[in-house]
């Protein structure tokens, strides 16, 4: 039945070694798809805290190749390991998003499935069918909700503990590119190839508004605060301040944009973009390059990050790519922003390259495929 999950308590396989502002105050709650809510707090999306440093964590890779990649990462003797921790098929289409809470991670291809993992009992519970296209984009709010959009240009929310779908959000005429929950989980943002922005009411399951966009939007992020949120479109990133009505910097990249992650850094946010001609870019959110770091041999596919604590006691942020080139590296951020050298102003189109920039990555594992998304667990289980 759609929407319901069709368990399959089958073994994880263990890898052989080898543009307006958001509102700010939005307070009822939604309804339980087919079913009143028993309790009046049952559906609403808890506030999540950044989460803890870590020494430990879990990268987890999908593939062109329909292969789902998980990969321990963890400080032996000063130095950080990635080793693999699971490698299996888990759908038959080439896979488009994966998204990590808690335990549970999820999976989405273009055979329409929603596939669901639990990472602590090394399981797969089973797929979710409530789609009807491609799965685009999937995010977890803390581990107790699962948003995920589609070619169907629906956006649907499941409940972890049993993995209701609670409410289908429809207001898009076109495929779904990228969806964005806020940290307190009471909004989302969703850009379509209808060329349009939504803001959602999570806590109410409605539109609040509806935003024509001059380009399709690509991807969509907001700031680890939640004071700031960046639209992407393929060379050109606008990024808004909440409670201000337009944009307040205008980012032009020479290539490509193919994935976005904003990172705070001492109390100040920077834009990363892993851009089509191998290098991350890194920007300040006024709009001005600070850097451009090589990162790989070919078009960067996805960024993520985790807080974790060095062995020396210092807790600092990774930062995680993926490249077409097949390789997983991890990268100290501290290494990434302190590599800039002359900024150039990027509030207009840019007339020269900025200096490249070559650190060497904290780690690094070679897939041998041609990943395509990536998520980070802070756990390890």
């Amino acid at each position: 039945m759609a929407g319901t999950i069709k368990r399959k308590r089958s073994k994880i396989a263990h890898a052989s070694p080898a543009a307006t502002s958001p509102t700010s105050e939005l307070a009822a709650e939604p309804k339980t798809a087919g079913k009143s809510a028993t309790k009046s707090q049952e559906n609403t999306l808890p506030v999540v805290t950044t989460p803890e440093a870590t020494d430990a964590f879990i990268i987890a890779a999908g593939t062109y190749e329909r292969i789902l990649y998980g990969i321990e990462a963890r400080f032996v003797d000063q130095q950080l390991t990635l080793n693999p921790r699971f490698i299996f098929p888990a759908h038959i289409g080439c896979i488009k998003s994966v998204s990590a809470g808690g335990r549970y991670l999820a999976s989405g291809s273009t055979d329409e499935i929603i596939k669901v993992y639990d990472l602590k009992k090394r399981v797969e519970l089973g797929s979710l069918h409530e789609h009807r296209g491609s799965i685009t984009a999937l995010q977890f709010h803390g581990s107790s909700h699962l948003l995920s959009a589609s070619e169907d240009g629906a956006i649907c929310i499941f409940r972890t503990k049993d993995w209701e779908p609670l409410k289908v959000l429809r207001g898009h005429k076109g495929a779904i590119n990228s969806i964005a929950v806020h940290p307190t989980g009471k909004l989302a943002l969703s850009v379509s190839k209808d060329r349009t922005v939504i803001l959602w009411n999570l806590l109410t399951g409605q539109r609040a508004s509806r935003t024509k966009t001059p380009q399709i939007g690509e991807l969509v992020v907001w700031s680890p605060s939640g004071t700031l949120y960046a639209v992407v479109y393929a060379t050109e990133i606008q990024v808004y301040s909440v409670g201000q009505a337009g944009a307040i910097s205008t980012i032009f990249a020479r290539q490509r944009i193919l994935s976005v992650l904003v990172v705070t850094h001492k109390g100040t946010d920077y834009i990363l973009c892993g851009c089509q001609d191998k290098r991350v870019h890194i920007f300040s959110t006024a709009g001005t390059e600070l850097a451009s770091v090589q990162c790989h041999e070919n078009r960067i596919k996805g960024l993520s990050s985790v807080n974790v604590t060095f062995p020396d006691g210092a807790p600092s942020t990774i930062v995680v790519s993926i490249s077409s080139d097949g390789h997983i590296r991890a990268w100290k951020l501290t290494d990434l922003i302190e590599s800039a050298g002359d900024t150039i102003t990027a509030s207009v189109a840019p007339t020269k390259d900025i200096p490249t920039s070559y650190p060497d990555p904290l780690a690094e594992y070679n897939a041998g495929v041609r990943l395509t998304c990536v998520t980070v667990s802070s756990s390890t289980f």
